[in-house]
This record gives C-alpha cells, structure tokens and sequence, in this order.
C-alpha cells in the first residue's frame, strides 16, 4: 500500500543513522518519528504512515493543534496536542470559503479575484497563528528536545515542520505533490529550466511551442515574487523563533527526502534530484477490501 512503501523508504533514511548511534543491528531496530501534519486532505497521507510505523513498533508522536478539521488521534501513535488563539468557527469558515469560491460562477472576474485574495489572507492567518502555537510553545518544544527523535515526518506545504525540524537538528522528510512558485526545485538545486518544465497555472507540458515556451519564461521571473508573499510570514514566524534572519529556501534546503506523490505515467518528465523519489499515490483514505459477497455482486 501506498503507506507501507512510504515506510519502506523511512527505513532506508533512518535505519542507517540508528544503527550506528545505538550499535543495534539494522534488522531489529526501532526508531522515534516525529510528526507535525497539516490539517486539511494532506493529513490523510501522513495519518497512514503514521498508523503503518506505530504498527511496527516504532515510537511515532504526532503533533497537533487542539483545534482542527480532520487531524485526530490514532491507536497506534502518540498525540501530543497545543493550544491555539482560534476556535472552529475559523475553520468553519474558511471551509465556506473556499465553498463559495468554487461554486461562484455569477460572480465577475474581479469579484472573484477579490474573493480569492481575501481568503488567501485568512488562510495564511491561520496557519500562522497555528505555526506560532507550535513554535512558541516553550514547554511542549522542551518536552520534544527531551524525546531524541530519529527524523520528522511533514508536509513542507505549510513549512512549520520543517522548522521545527531545522531548529531540533533532525532529518525532515517531507511528503508532498509540490510546492508553489517552483520552491521544490529551488531548495534542492535541482535543474528547473523554463524552456523544459511547465510552470503551474500555465496549463502547458513539457512539450512546448515557442510561444508557450515565452509564457513558461515570463511566469518564472514573476515566482519569486509569488514565492515572497506565500511564504513572508512563515519566515517571520522562523525568524523570530530561530532568533536570527532566514529564509524558506534555507529552511527546506535541509531536507533529508523528498517524497512526492507523483510519478512519470501521469506527469511530465522532470528533473530530479537523488533526495527525490516519486511514491505515486493520492490524497485518499484507506479502506477496507470489498467482502467476498460484495465482490461476486
């Protein structure tokens, strides 16, 4: 299943790094993960590792906000949970947003750009009120200091993870389709040149005529700018909680895997990097397999 090759490479990264550090054989190790998810569809990927290592044996303790729309606890890993300055009524009301947003179609084009950055606001609002919840948490941040964790399982999406994981020096795996404005190449150096690689909202492949090949250009010298009013809060949030100046770039660079849940059948041919592996797989949830009765139907 699309969890237990995720795990599979998990071993390859850490158990490695745990045998030299404890002397055991790579066979019968276990480690300590820690998970720091984002809410939303992309939990549902992590939860499944997430319930997959504990199964195994392994110490997994998944961090959370106390409040959420789908992040809950499991029967195989640790729930660790923090307070944030938001009650449901913000999720609920982003979730109409975004609702609105995809089912509006009387609404004027400037309407509906006015809608769109309006909630984009409120977005990156909550997500870091949820990111300084986490960071700024000095008690739950010392009890995860004490922990020694093997490596930290997030979806860089939303990077507050992989702050967590650069400040705590662990390995961050990170498990993602892609990173807006390109930030995926950018923070692992791997070759991006828009004259091969399609850039999103494009709508162009890899196979490009000139023209389409003008538009790629342009839209990448407008990415930083995009890639600057994503992620400007989170290196705040970083900032502040790092005490010193830095970057996204500087942050996600530090990556020990990438795991993307794409691969070439269905996408275009890319460059990657040895840290990158396609993993296939989408955002949804496990279920059970269909009864003997409900398959001879």
């Amino acid at each position: 299943s699309h969890g237990i090759s995720v795990c599979l490479w998990l071993g390859v990264l850490l158990c490695p790094a745990l045998s030299q550090r404890t002397g055991t054989p790579a066979t019968t190790w276990t480690g300590r993960l820690l998970v720091v998810p984002m809410d939303g569809s992309h939990w549902t990927g992590l939860k499944a590792v997430a319930e997959e290592l504990g199964h195994r044996g392994h110490t997994v303790v998944v961090v959370m906000p106390e409040v959420s729309m789908r992040l809950d606890s499991g029967k195989h890993y640790i729930t660790k949970r923090f307070p944030v300055p938001y009650g449901p009524e913000l999720l609920e009301e982003l979730q109409a947003r975004n609702t609105e947003a995809l089912q509006s179609t009387t609404l004027s084009l400037m309407e509906r750009i006015s809608s769109r950055i309006s909630s984009f606001k409120k977005f990156v609002h909550y997500q870091q009120a949820t990111s300084e919840g986490l960071l700024l948490n000095q008690e739950l941040l010392d009890f995860l200091r004490e922990q020694n964790f093997d490596a930290l399982l997030t979806s860089p999406a939303v990077p507050t993870g992989a702050i967590l994981a650069y400040n705590l020096s662990l390995p961050a795996v990170y498990m993602l389709r892609g990173l807006p404005c390109g930030m995926d190449s950018i923070s692992t150096a791997c070759p991006d040149p828009p004259s091969y690689v399609p850039r999103f909202f494009t709508k162009n492949s890899d196979h490009m005529c000139f023209s389409e090949r003008v538009l790629n250009v342009l839209v990448s010298m407008v990415e930083p700018l995009i890639c600057k009013a994503i992620y400007w809060s989170f290196e705040d949030v970083a900032s502040r909680f790092l005490q010193r100046a830095v970057s996204m770039k500087e942050i996600l660079s530090t990556g020990a895997l990438w795991l993307f849940r794409y691969d070439f059948t269905m996408e275009f041919p890319r460059p990657l990097m040895p840290n990158m592996v396609l993993i296939g797989g989408l955002n949804c949830a496990i279920r059970s397999p269909l009864s003997l009765v409900s398959a001879a139907e």
